[in-house]
């Protein structure tokens, strides 16, 4: 039975890899950051890692002296580990780039056999943005290693299209630009079978959509229609977007950043061969759902005891 690393494990990627490997009857080593987050089920309905791990490896990437060991045993590393929102401590390039080369090089020090790594797609038409010289560095460093590799390009997440959700729901729904270029966004399940045929395949590029395409005006509807409201509606011109993104490249070049990804995104069809079966519709539903649920829960008599456990292994 082969084992895996994976990295970014309580991240939205990362989580449904560890399920799917687990369905698949593979050994699963989780490196976390945070145990706090491994025994409950993530911000978009990800499952809880804790009870699918079969051992938590407890260490900052960012950090190769807490990562001793980390590759010993292990067949093959994947890895979705990346700056998904400004932390002000770390970079991208602290974390994209230097983090998973950290790891790279204890997997091959350790004769690991492959590395699966997520970038973006697109990458090729974004390289003014930071954050993707930053993945784009990495998988330069991945190529020239000479370790058996794939690279996993996906489009939008379904996490991402939840914003639209959380627009609608406020009343306020603002679109970049005419709000008229497409996208077949992925949910983290059906991305992470993607993923792991990517593991046991023979492709070293693998570009990856959801089965459906949209326009973000076409998510903002269905967002709205989900909720039940009819949000006011601005438009920013794209051209005072990269003002905006200007002057926050004063403040935080990572802020800057999502700021240009969400301008050059709004300026581009993604469309990526189609994977999976799960419906945005359905998820946001799912996601109101949830939400609603948070707020009234079930009386406490009602409630299940659930019991979590951080301990190694799990």
């Amino acid at each position: 039975m082969k084992k895996v690393l994976v990295a970014g494990s309580t991240g939205y990627i990362g989580r449904y890899v560890v399920q799917e490997l687990k369905l698949r009857g593979y050994q699963v080593r989780a490196l976390v950051r945070n145990t706090g987050k491994i025994g409950q089920p993530g911000p978009h309905l990800e499952p809880a890692i804790a009870p699918l791990a079969d051992e938590i490896f407890i260490g900052e990437a960012t950090k190769p002296e807490t990562l001793a060991n980390v590759c010993d045993g292990v067949d093959i590393v994947f890895s979705s580990l990346g700056l998904t929102r400004p932390d002000f401590v770390h970079s991208c390039f602290d974390v994209d780039y230097r983090a998973n080369l950290n790891l790279l090089r204890l997997a091959l020090k350790a004769g690991v056999k492959k590395f699966v790594y997520v970038s973006v797609f697109n990458a090729h038409r974004m390289m003014e943005i930071q954050n993707i010289q930053a993945h784009e560095k990495f998988v330069d460093e991945l190529r020239a290693s000479g370790i058996d590799y794939a690279v996993i390009r996906p489009t939008g997440y379904f996490s991402d299209m939840a914003q639209f959700l959380n627009m609608a729901r406020s009343g306020v729904m603002l679109t970049l630009g005419d709000g008229d270029k497409r996208s077949n966004p992925i949910h983290g399940a059906d991305l992470a079978k993607a993923c792991v045929d990517a593991l046991e395949g023979n492709d070293s590029v693998v570009e990856v959509g959801g089965p459906e395409t949209f326009t973000y005006r076409e998510v903002a509807d269905l967002a709205s229609e989900v909720v039940g409201k009819h949000p006011f509606v601005a438009s920013l011109p794209l051209w005072l977007a990269d003002g905006i993104a200007a002057v926050t490249g004063l403040i935080n070049r990572d802020i800057q950043d999502v700021a240009l990804f969400a301008s050059a995104v709004s300026r581009m069809d993604s469309v990526a061969p189609a994977h999976g079966t799960h419906r945005l519709r359905d998820y946001f539903v799912e996601m109101l759902n949830n939400e609603e649920h948070r707020q009234h829960p079930a009386p406490t008599g009602m409630a299940e005891n659930k019991h979590e456990s951080g301990s190694q292994p799990v």
